[in-house]
């Protein structure tokens, strides 16, 4: 076995998932690897953590009386917690720790992330100022000219989802100059933040994925309904948000990463 598939299996064995051949396999691999064991050990640890903080949660008395009692989110009669369980939570491992992870992120997350999906919600609620423009090498020449040609903002080519580029701001969170490129058409808005920084300014907490082919790192987190998917090519962090589903951000992110 090599790294690339211990990596795959790694939250496997933590979740005690794995059959008997693939579960003396990566524990042989393990043995000898002494990455992949650190990788193993911070899952434990990172499980351990979701396990404590989970069991220190819990919703005040008012909010959930509120949502439970909202009819435009359970307009059917109550169903049992047994039943919106079963109908809520995915059913597969890797996405069921995801929907964990973006419970605690949303709780957790800080203020500088926070900062940026309240940058989403006025773009959402058409309060945030841009310049609009159908020249996407106008929006790339002005948010490059705002950081002094330090870095460039991360550009996509969407047109396969309906989307385009629209506008670029630039936002000051915390002293760093984020570039701002928005995205629009028919399959709905996205914003792409790019910076200076490095995995460490991925949220506490957030869901890590290991691609093992571009050998990077996912981070996906979650706030009203906002998904974001952070990852780092060089020293430039980008971060995808949009209403999409998670799973639809994490695979656009991935196929659209450049390895450093």
């Amino acid at each position: 076995m090599n790294c690339a598939q211990a990596q795959e299996l790694i939250t496997a064995l933590v979740d005690n998932e794995l059959d008997q051949g693939e579960r003396s396999a990566l524990e042989a691999h393990l043995n000898e690897c002494s990455g992949c064991r650190l990788a193993f050990e911070e899952e434990l640890d990172l499980k351990r953590k979701i396990r404590q903080a989970g069991e220190r949660m819990h919703a005040p008395a008012l909010l959930r009386n509120r949502i439970l009692s909202d009819r435009r989110i359970f307009p059917e009669k109550r169903r049992s917690a047994r039943q919106w369980l079963k109908t809520l939570w995915p059913a597969s491992p890797v996405y069921q720790t995801a929907l964990a992870l973006a419970v605690l992120v949303l709780l957790l997350l800080p203020t500088y992330y926070l900062s940026a999906f309240e940058t989403y919600d006025s773009f959402r609620r058409g309060e945030l100022p841009v310049e609009r423009t159908q020249n996407s090498g106008e929006i790339v020449g002005r948010l490059t000219r705002a950081v002094d040609g330090r870095f460039h903002p991360m550009g996509y080519d969407l047109s396969a989802m309906n989307m385009r580029p629209v506008a670029g701001v630039v936002r000051q969170i915390d002293g760093r100059k984020i570039l701002v490129a928005i995205y629009q058409g028919e399959g709905g808005s996205l914003l792409c933040y790019t910076f200076l920084g490095s995995e460490a300014d991925a949220p506490p907490n957030s869901a890590r994925f290991f691609d093992p082919d571009k050998k990077m790192n996912f981070y996906a987190f979650s706030r009203a309904g906002i998904n974001a998917v952070l990852h780092r090519e060089g020293d430039v962090i980008c971060i995808l948000a949009s209403e999409m589903p998670m799973d639809e951000l994490l695979a656009l992110a991935r196929k659209k990463s450049r390895p450093s």
